[in-house]
């Protein structure tokens, strides 16, 4: 089997409260999440996700507060790792919200990945999933590769339906050298959330169904492996990306 390196690159700073980050907790902090994009680099140059849009831009300002200093921009984090633009072979999105999905122009030579309910949502008004936090004229410009489910896209990477976010959000399946790890987008937020006993959704979901969704996903996903990346996690940037 392929193993990939994984190399997570900080993409921007949105502020929020933490208990929108974790399902249960009732404290009323407002802290700093950092905006991750994933590069896996291995067989082929991949990335899951691509973070969030200009911040001065008319979405910028809706979605405040956030900010994304220069430096954290795709490309000039990309360039930190010595990696250009067209380099990167296919983007695989955990879903298509605004802070995941709004930085696609970058990839002149990439095909984007995503689940086909994910998408087939933002063409359903009435479906609950489609509201809030999706850009749609912009997500709606690229084609995409429809996936259907759980598939293995190639050796060392394969996706998994997780879905209670967004209807069609996926979890991402990187065979590494340490094993397999899971890149969980909006699933899970936290890694504390993760790690607890038992472990604990994001508290961002689309419906009290949906609900009972995120933690199927997280019964799915806990049967496949315990070393997770999460969608919103300051530990990820240290050593080890705070993995246990």
């Amino acid at each position: 089997m392929s193993a990939y390196k994984i190399t997570p690159l900080h993409l921007g700073t949105i502020t929020r409260p933490k208990k929108n980050f974790l399902h249960g907790y009732t404290g009323s902090e407002v802290e700093d999440f950092p905006i991750i994009v994933y590069h896996l680099d291995g067989e082929h140059k991949i990335l899951v996700d691509t973070g969030g849009c200009a911040v001065d831009s008319e979405y910028g300002q809706r979605f405040q507060p956030y900010r994304r200093p220069k430096d954290q921009e795709l490309d000039a984090a990309l360039a930190s790792i010595g990696v250009r633009p067209e380099q990167i072979e296919y983007v695989i999105f955990t879903h298509l919200h605004w802070d995941h999905a709004s930085c696609n122009e970058l990839f002149p030579n990439a095909r984007f990945i995503c689940q086909r309910r994910e998408l087939a949502s933002l063409y359903e008004p009435d479906n609950p999933s489609s509201k809030g936090g999706y850009i749609k004229d912009y997500v709606k410009q690229f084609s995409y590769e429809l996936v259907d489910g759980d598939l293995q896209l190639f050796d060392g990477i394969s996706v998994v339906l997780t879905p209670g976010h967004t209807i069609g959000s996926q979890s991402v399946i990187v065979d590494t050298d340490d094993g397999l790890t899971i890149i969980s987008g909006d699933l899970i937020t936290l890694q504390e959330s993760w790690y607890m006993d038992p472990p604990r959704s994001s508290a961002l979901y689309y419906s009290e169904e949906a609900l009972t969704m995120m933690y199927e996903s997280i019964d799915k996903l806990r049967k496949i492996s315990t070393r997770l990346l999460p969608g919103h996690d300051w530990h990820v940037f240290e050593p080890g990306m705070g993995l246990r």
